[in-house]
């Protein structure tokens, strides 16, 4: 068991805490955040402590760090308290549910938020710092890079490649051998097809809303 400072005090932090408590075997003791954004005192009775006082307070020979953030500026906030902590000389741990499924050798980086449901099939590699939510599929072959946020239910297909700093929304489907260039967005439920350009930005169409009430719908 090691011992574990969350940074992070908002929603990811929370589930960080509750995914780590009950699925791990690790032991969150503290949380800590930008000074400017420390709020209350505690967070689950821990103790939120300043960023510019946890390597006092939590010194990186004992304390390991888990960096629990969303996809704030394309990932980048997330980033860069990586990136700070390990200068500091914290070790990033990761997370992966015992609800998710994985193989024998998975490839799977440091600081990853690895929720329940999601299959990772085999020869897959997963960069650092990556936010997997529920329910998604990554099959063989498939790369996703590091400081990257996969929402709920999304398809990566077979050797596909994700790179650095992308968001991918909720049930969107990316097709076998395609390449998502760094900092994209792929919204919800969008179909990708072919390779991106960097910082590309895709959305579904809107549903259209037809003239009619549900209750005069024809009978089947």
């Amino acid at each position: 068991m090691s011992q574990v400072i969350i940074f992070g005090n908002g929603l990811v932090a929370s589930l960080a805490h509750f995914y780590l408590t009950h699925d791990s075997e690790h032991e969150v003791v503290a949380f800590t955040v930008d000074r400017t954004h420390v709020g209350d005192a505690t967070l689950f009775d821990l103790p939120v402590v300043p960023f510019d006082e946890v390597v006092e307070r939590y010194p990186p020979d004992q304390f390991r760090m888990f960096v629990a953030v969303g996809y704030g500026r394309m990932n980048k906030f997330r980033q860069e308290r990586y990136e700070q902590s390990k200068a500091l000389g914290y070790e990033l741990i990761s997370y992966v549910s015992s609800k998710a499924s994985t193989w024998p050798g998975a490839m799977i980086g440091d600081n990853c938020f690895i929720m329940e449901n999601n299959v990772i099939q085999p020869f897959t590699r997963i960069g650092n710092d990556v936010i997997m939510w529920s329910g998604s599929h990554v099959a063989h072959e498939s790369t996703i890079r590091d400081h990257c946020f996969i929402s709920s239910h999304v398809v990566v297909s077979g050797m596909v490649t994700i790179e650095e700093n992308c968001f991918i929304g909720v049930n969107a489907t990316i097709r076998d051998q395609v390449t998502i260039a760094r900092e994209c967005v792929i919204g919800a439920g969008v179909v990708v097809r072919k390779s991106t350009q960097e910082r590309e930005v895709y959305a579904a169409t809107r549903p259209e809303l037809l003239r009619i009430t549900s209750d005069r719908l024809p009978s089947v």
